[in-house]
């Protein structure tokens, strides 16, 4: 087939169709590996892209569409979700508000929405298409105009009250002058901050001193910090229009506010909270040769090589049967699966029996194409940081 009747057939593809399209994820993408995260850092996100709200109405209309409170008043970044009407995620998020900064007008409301690189612009269609007669301007920021960046110091867990304060006397753990957050979506994850690119092509942490000590990461250990803590990120990792928040974390990382009032999606997500059970959950899991036995602790092993692995490979249960589980995403030996809580972990999720057995071994098998279909042990881990979110099954009371 020649080139140009390739490029005509693949523009008939729709766009749901590409997005469930399944993707190879390399445990090993190279004969080595990327090298461990260093203890104190910074990575920039060149995954992520800004969309910025600028408008006396912004709050209001984002207050409608994602599943955090947004409070006019407030200057504290959020995390939190797009969700379609049926419940299910399209994107998820960052909101850092920007009054009072130079991307605010002093007398109107102003946002940052941070999302997949990949997903910005239907996310921009999307919220153009419930702008309807709301009072704002909403534009996607220029490649370059800001850069998104994470940044960790060693164990110090940095909460949204631990370090300095914006001008209003409010608590941001910021430093004064910058766009960021506080990552709160699991233990140390650090901050997210908004940097502008330096004229002279140095790095832009030089520019600020409680940044310019931290050692500049690749994107790599931003990722492999990630999977050790089990949080997902993104629509390679929380497809689009394909699960429901609880089963990506969302609610248990902070992205949802149930006290809050109605916006796009809100009917299924507090009904599920309040009365449903979530049997399936995003966890960090870590693989290893069979021979070798399951692994007593989560850690990232940079000499480790499993060959590719495809995305939404089955998990499968030795000598029983059911689907434990699905493989997401990975890096070296650590990643991220949809699991079955109660089939792969020792915790109790609902009044029914746990099938758990800590004797029990779960395989997936890595592609024909780049690991020669071989099978490999994969174990999966609940952080305390998660295990401690997760509720514990509600006991139904017998009236006598």
């Amino acid at each position: 087939m020649n080139t140009s009747a390739s490029l005509v057939q693949r523009s008939w593809i729709c766009a749901s169709c590409r997005g469930t399209a399944r993707r190879l994820y390399s445990a090993s993408s190279s004969p080595t590996n990327p090298p461990p995260p260093p203890p104190s850092g910074a990575a920039k996100l060149t995954t992520r892209r800004l969309i910025h709200l600028q408008g006396q109405d912004a709050p209001k209309f984002l207050q409608g569409l994602i599943t955090n409170n947004v409070k006019p008043e407030s200057r504290a970044g959020i995390y939190a979700a797009f969700l379609t009407a049926q419940g299910k995620v399209l994107n998820d998020v960052f909101v850092y508000p920007t009054t009072g900064s130079s991307w605010a007008n002093m007398d109107d409301y102003g946002y940052l929405v941070e999302v997949d690189g990949e997903q910005a612009s239907p996310l921009l269609a999307h919220m153009k298409r419930h702008k309807l007669r709301a009072k704002l301007a909403i534009r996607m920021l220029d490649e370059g105009e800001l850069s998104v960046w994470s940044a960790w110091k060693g164990e110090e867990k940095w909460t949204p009250h631990s370090l300095t304060f914006g001008s209003n006397g409010e608590g941001n753990g910021i430093e004064q002058g910058l766009l960021g957050l506080v990552d709160t979506r699991a233990t140390n994850m650090g901050q997210r901050l908004l940097l502008p690119s330096t004229s002279d092509h140095s790095s832009p942490l030089k520019a600020h001193k409680t940044l310019e000590s931290l050692e500049e990461a690749p994107l790599s250990a931003y990722t492999i910090r990630r999977y050790l803590r089990g949080v997902p990120e993104g629509q390679k990792e929380i497809p689009r229009d394909n699960s429901f928040p609880m089963n990506s974390d969302i609610d248990i990382m902070d992205g949802i506010d149930f006290k809050k009032g109605c916006y796009l999606g809100q009917e299924l997500t507090i009904r599920t909270h309040h009365t449903g059970v979530v049997r399936r959950r995003i966890l960090p899991v870590s693989l290893y040769h069979p021979s070798e036995g399951p692994p007593e602790r989560l850690e990232y092993k940079s000499d480790s090589s499993f060959g590719q692995l495809e995305q939404d490979t089955d998990i499968k249960i030795l000598g029983k049967r059911g689907r434990p589980g699905k493989w997401i995403a990975g890096v070296g030996n650590v990643g991220l699966a949809m699991c079955r809580i109660e089939m792969m972990t020792d915790l109790s999720v609902s009044s029914e029996p746990t099938t758990f057995s800590p004797d029990d071994r779960f395989m997936l098998q890595s592609s024909e194409d780049g690991g020669g279909g071989q099978e490999w042990g994969v174990k999966a881990f609940l952080p305390d940081w998660l295990r401690g979110r997760i509720r514990a099954p509600k006991v139904q009371k017998r009236v006598e």
